[in-house]
């Protein structure tokens, strides 16, 4: 029992007073070789810029939807969960990434050889970790660039914006273009069927039927009147008129019932079509910049006090473990005790 209480809190003060020359030379010791040491660390800056996605950046929905008011498609809607998370792999892309290469010579910069095996992935993998664009509060996002000069990380977080727009113009452009192509050969199709449809009509209406229910509805009357009047040439005129409508109103009501949904069917792809005119050749922002990137006045990396003191503690805590086992090894009472717990079992 004396043995388990022989390093209780009293004991342990003993203990480092007793050893006080070699902790406090190895704590001084420390103190000054890690603060000499966070002087060689090249330190870093930061910047940042936060933003919020739009609910759409659609020209054609935010400008033209007067009639089916949406608030979702309003030009001053922010973004839900879901378009936030839409707008990240955009700002995480390639593009931005081979951009920033091709503009700031990262390669050199890094000095990262990019010809050699594996170069290409090692600059994307530095560059993931100095541009990063995260998920913030409340549906933001948060674009952060660190760098050694803090001009460089302030130039490359607003390009990183800027170039936002760009790429996903660039894709909503390229998906706009897909429908447009896609919209005029099925508005060329709708034509070529209303012509055809606006000539069998025409062929029909040269045999005198124009409207079948009009007319119809005239020779009945008509027929009524002559047969009241016992006019038997009248009649028979009014037959072969019936005769005609009878074998050509059917095609006729059909035929015009085919041009009323064609006409519609047209009047859609053409509203379309220039729906997606619009988006295709208008740029709009994709991003609503709520805190907008400033060049740092001040180092972000590395916290030289945080450096020294975590140093300083870890030097401490391994110094007294040594000594600790430097007596512990040392101490007769401790062997004898040892060796007759040996004896014993």
């Amino acid at each position: 029992m004396e043995n388990k209480d022989k390093y209780n809190a009293f004991s342990l003060l003993q203990f480092m007073w007793k050893w006080r020359k070699w902790l406090l030379i190895v704590c001084v010791a420390t103190f000054f070789v890690s603060a000499a040491c966070s002087y060689l660390v090249r330190p870093r800056f930061k910047s940042t810029a936060v933003l919020y996605a739009p609910r759409t950046s659609s020209v054609s929905k935010i400008l033209l939807n007067e009639q089916n008011y949406n608030e979702r498609l309003e030009i001053k809607a922010l973004a839900t969960m879901d378009e936030t998370e839409q707008m990240l792999p955009f700002l995480n892309a390639l593009a931005i990434k081979d951009s920033l290469i091709a503009k700031y010579n990262l390669a050199e910069y890094y000095n990262i050889d990019v010809n050699k095996k594996g170069g290409k992935t090692k600059l994307y993998k530095t560059i993931e970790k100095c541009v990063t664009a995260k998920r913030g509060e409340y549906g933001s996002i948060t674009v952060t660039v660190t760098d050694w000069d803090p001009q460089r990380a302030y130039a490359m977080t607003v390009d990183v914006v800027r170039w936002l727009d760009t790429i996903k113009n660039n894709v909503e452009h390229e998906r706009a273009l897909a429908a447009y192509t896609i919209l005029q050969s099925q508005l060329d199709s709708i034509e070529r069927e209303i012509a055809v449809v606006n000539d069998s009509i025409a062929e029909i209406m040269t045999h005198g039927v124009f409207d079948v229910k009009l007319q119809s509805e005239r020779l009945t009357q008509q027929y009524a009147i002559a047969a009241a009047q016992g006019n038997a040439a009248a009649m028979q005129r009014i037959r072969k008129e019936q005769d005609t409508i009878a074998k050509y109103g059917a095609k006729l009501t059909t035929y015009q019932d085919l041009e009323y949904n064609f006409s519609k069917y047209h009047a859609l792809c053409k509203q379309k079509m220039m729906d997606a005119k619009m988006d295709m050749t208008t740029i709009m922002p994709v991003k609503f910049v709520i805190d907008k990137p400033i060049q740092a006045d001040k180092k972000f990396y590395p916290k030289r006090s945080i450096i020294v003191v975590i140093s300083t503690l870890c030097a401490f805590v391994l110094t007294m473990i040594v000594l600790l086992i430097i007596e512990r090894i040392e101490d007769p009472s401790v062997r004898k005790d040892s060796a007759a717990d040996t004896q014993s079992h």
